[in-house]
């Protein structure tokens, strides 16, 4: 009889602990949002967040990511799609390839010549539990790079 309440308290355990909560993951919250590239949306921008004092590899698999669509608008991941990142604060860094067509290789130029680097962005956020909407991001116009830096903000 002990034995058998062992086994049923121990599968039952096993069980719940299961259903939800996965051993080792930190919890993300949605953070969304919406870039603009003088006034217009902006298609492609690769948006990342940095952490200051947030979760970083290896206590999430990645760093929080996203991809801009047709309309500018951006879902950010960590584990899946959409999930959003983990409470903390981070510096958003952008990067904006060119547009390239079927069969040509990806360039490495960036349409925003470095601007949002991470030697360069001064744009923070602080994920926070529940849905975080990124204030819409309203990039101004660039010909050309920024002035040299002498390093991170805050870091160095």
């Amino acid at each position: 009889m002990r034995r058998s309440l062992l086994l049923f308290t121990t599968v039952a355990f096993t069980s719940l602990a299961g259903c939800d909560a996965q051993p080792g993951k930190v919890a993300t919250h949605p953070v969304h949002g919406q870039i603009l590239y003088d006034g217009k949306a902006a298609a492609g921008v690769r948006v990342f967040l940095l952490p200051t004092s947030a979760p970083a590899p290896p206590e999430v698999p990645m760093n929080p990511h996203g991809v801009t669509g047709s309309d500018g608008r951006f879902a950010l991941s960590t584990y899946i799609e959409g999930d959003g990142a983990a409470e903390g604060a981070y510096q958003i860094i952008l990067f904006w390839p060119p547009e390239t067509k079927e069969g040509e290789e990806e360039s490495r130029d960036d349409r925003l010549f470095g601007w949002y680097s991470a030697v360069q962005s001064k744009m923070t956020i602080e994920v926070k539990p529940g849905d975080n909407a990124v204030p819409t991001l309203n990039l101004p116009y660039r010909k050309g790079p920024p002035p040299k830096s002498e390093g991170v903000p805050g870091r160095n």
